[in-house]
Order: structure tokens, then sequence, then C-alpha cells
């Protein structure tokens, strides 16, 4: 994208305008899976996506919704994503990552490949910079967790180092293993602090598994990643992607993909449609019963360069519109509801309007909303799961 500048308000007319569309509660069948849960029965969501979700507050807004209810919300699985650029893990108070891991993401390969839950595997070799420190405790600063089971593969044998709550040092040898493979670490009682290092050999590190005395309402897990697009799901081998869940399983799947893959002004149908009924199949072959949401792109605008431009105001509105509808035509076959996220907006246009809100809506760059745009998407996509009023 090139520009600086929004448009003008003669340029824009009737566009600047802000409007908000509520949008309707999704099919009682599609939200089956995704209606609060409690102590006795309780319920397992997931949501993965792009930069929307990574960083911001809209994910956070969802489990806040969820909590006004009076429900209890915690996350069951982690994805190995801490420090990465503008990625947020809600649920987790605090990491500390060395500077030597690297990172494997799914959507950036070529060809399917091995991967775990959080569409990325990251890797360290041996050495001082090895490490991650994780913070477990709940928003209360109260321990709760039990056990924390590191998901990992070792392909040739890998020694971790580790101290839970400024104890001792312990040290456990990982035989080599191609294969996804759980460590169960822990302590008498809850622990608050966890601190690894490699200290032989090579570890990938596909996430983290927590492990309650006593389940929450909800498990609420946030899969997100800048730039990513639903090709990581159409690159999961779907068996190994499921040995690396290690039995954690979900009743209601979101998937908010859409902005990255309409980038491109020449954007192919066709071509799109073919990637996400291979996502979907994959998703349906590791989650073949849980409920699904296809949530769609926000609108996006168009800025400019001085005082002019060359691209019309509604080219990126234009392929949002036709990615909705190829995530509407193509999930309904896999059993998936279509949330429309650009209808909110106020349709094709809408971005111009949210960034003319008081307080603004969108951010600058016309891609992302601000923090309170986020905010009002939260919410209203909590009221078509049926979270709140």
């Amino acid at each position: 994208m090139s520009g600086t500048q929004m448009p003008s308000d003669a340029e824009l007319g009737p566009l600047a305008r802000t409007t908000i569309r509520p949008q309707p509660l999704v099919d009682t069948q599609t939200l089956a899976g995704f209606a609060p849960g409690n102590s006795e029965q309780p319920r397992r969501i997931a949501i993965w996506g792009d930069s929307h979700i990574a960083g911001g507050p809209f994910a956070s807004t969802l489990i806040q919704s969820l909590r006004d209810k009076g429900l209890s919300v915690a996350p069951r699985l982690l994805p190995p994503t801490m420090g990465r650029a503008n990625v947020v893990l809600p649920g987790l108070r605090a990491y500390c990552i060395g500077s030597s891991w690297t990172t494997d993401i799914a959507y950036t390969s070529p060809s399917p490949l091995d991967i775990g839950p959080g569409l990325a595997n990251r890797v360290v070799d041996a050495g001082p910079d090895s490490y991650v420190w994780l913070d477990v405790r709940n928003p209360s600063r109260q321990a709760d967790v039990r056990q924390l089971q590191v998901i990992y593969s070792a392909p040739a044998g890998a020694t971790i180092d580790y101290v839970i709550d400024d104890g001792a040092q312990r040290t456990v040898t990982l035989p080599a293993s191609n294969t996804s493979q759980a460590l169960a670490l822990g302590t008498n009682g809850a622990m608050s602090t966890i601190k690894l290092r490699v200290s032989q050999g090579k570890l990938v590190l596909q996430g983290f598994i927590l492990d309650r005395p006593q389940m929450p309402d909800v498990s609420f897990d946030v899969f997100g990643l800048p730039s990513a697009t639903v090709k990581g799901w159409a690159n999961v081998n779907p068996s190994t992607f499921a040995q690396s869940l290690h039995g954690v399983s979900y009743d209601g799947v979101l998937l908010e993909f859409g902005t990255n893959e309409g980038a491109d002004p020449d954007f192919d149908t066709e071509k799109y449609a073919a990637m996400l009924e291979r996502a979907l199949g994959n998703m349906r072959q590791v989650f073949p019963k849980a409920s699904c949401v296809l949530v769609g792109p926000p609108d996006r605008g168009v800025l400019r360069q001085g005082k002019g431009g060359t691209l019309p105001l509604l080219t990126y509105s234009r392929v949002h519109q036709r990615i909705e509808q190829v995530q509407r035509d193509v999930g309904s076959r896999f059993g998936c509801a279509a949330w429309s996220w650009q209808d909110l907006m106020g349709g094709q246009g809408g971005s111009y309007g949210w960034a003319h809100a008081q307080p603004s809506l969108m951010g600058h760059d016309l891609i992302h909303l601000s923090p309170d745009g986020y905010r009002l998407t939260g919410r209203s996509l909590a009221h078509s799961l049926g979270w709140s009023p």
C-alpha cells in the first residue's frame, strides 16, 4: 500500500459518515459449541487469526464479555509465540524469552509441514539465550496451575534445565523423537512461575498446556500471528497437528482471516476458494464436531500520496467483500457460519467512516482498527455468539 494521507472529505463524500450495523445472532445450530459453559460442563473455545487478534483488545474483549457473565475464563493451551512482535497472549501474565529462538511459520511455508497448534514452532539450540520464563498466575495474581506440559519435539534429543517458583534447578533429558511429545512439569501444589533453558541439543517448541485442579467455565485459547493468512491451516498436516494437541480439543472454533489475502488488488477468487477449502478440510479432520465461525476481514481503505493517488477508494473494499462471500460459500460446505466484519462497519468503504468517528474507530493505515474499534468489534461478535445482550 502506498500513500500516507487520508482522502479528503470532498473526495470521500458520503463515505465519511460513520456507520455501525449491529450483526445478527449466529444460527443456533452453529452456536451450540460457543454456548457459555459452567463448572459442571466447561466450554472449550479457540480463535486463530492474523494481527487483528494477535495484538490489541479484540480477543481480550471477547474474553471479558464471558467474564461479565460471571464465568471464569482462562487459557488451556498457550502457543509458543511469546516475544514475537505485536503478539499478546491473553492469560499469560508475563514472560521473558531469549534472543536465540527462531520461528517456523505455517503460512509462509511453500508446502505442508508438521506444525503445532499455534501454526508456528519455535526452535532453539542449547546456549545461554535458549531460555523462556513464564508467569502463569491468574489475573488476580493467584497460582492456580497445577502442572505445565511442554509440547515439543527433539529430533536428536535434548536436555532441559528448569526451575519452578525459584526452587532448586532440575534437569530432564528428552529422548530423540521426530513426533510431538508432552513433558509434564510440576510440584506439590500450584506454581506461579517456571523458568526453562535448553542446556544440550536442539528443541522444537510447539506450546504449553496449563493443567489446573479445577477447569475454568470457559477455556479460551488465542492463536494470532501478524500477517497470517488461512494458508497456515491449508499447510497443516492434520494427523501431526492433532497429535500436537495432546488431548486438547475445542467445542467452538473461530477463524479470523482475510485481510492479508486481500492485500493484492489482483486478488484471485478461485485460488483463494481452493486454499480455503484445503484449510477447512484440514480443520475438520482435526475438529470434526466443533462449531465453527469464519470472521471475515474488516473493511480496508486507500491512503493518498500528496494531492492524489492511483487506486480507487473502494479497491480493497471490493476485494474484502469477495473474500467474505467465498468464506460464506465454502464455509457452509464445512458447517461453518460466516460473520461479516465489513458489514458491521457499514459495508464497502466503511473504513473511512470509522476513521472519521470521534473517537476514531480506525487506525491511521486504514487497515487495522483503533483500540476503540477493536473493542466495539469484540462486543459485536460477542453479541452474535450469544455472550452479551
